[in-house]
């Protein structure tokens, strides 16, 4: 896939254009993509669970689960990385130190867990 040639589908701009206007443009519209298809996963999970016994244990975890996807994609369309990344920044900024201890002690873990592979 060429990244000049690759359309978003809510918008029709190519990736090119987001990237140059903005880089929020292609990560709302991911956001969107993946917000949307775990709400399609909660209706269809919670579909499966109406099909059940009301009073079965599966039923209820069906139920439970399709809530908690639900609320999982409303929580996704509502983040908002550029006010993360700017907490983020202001949090290493203040604690230099401490952020590169917890991202040595990061990397650490992530290294030993794909060395056992």
């Amino acid at each position: 896939m060429e990244t000049g040639t690759w359309r978003t589908e809510t918008r029709g701009e190519t990736a090119a254009d987001c990237q140059s206007s903005d880089r929020s443009c292609i990560c709302g519209d991911i956001k969107t993509v993946i917000a949307d298809k775990m709400h399609k996963v909660a209706v269809a999970v919670g579909e499966k669970a109406a099909d059940q016994d009301a009073q079965s244990a599966m039923a209820q975890y069906g139920k439970q689960a399709s809530e908690m996807l639900d609320e999982s994609a409303d929580y996704i369309r509502k983040f908002d990385y550029e006010q993360t990344d700017a907490k983020v920044r202001e949090y290493v900024g203040r604690h230099p130190q401490r952020s590169l201890l917890i991202a040595g002690g990061i990397g650490l873990i992530i290294g030993a867990i794909i060395g056992r592979r």
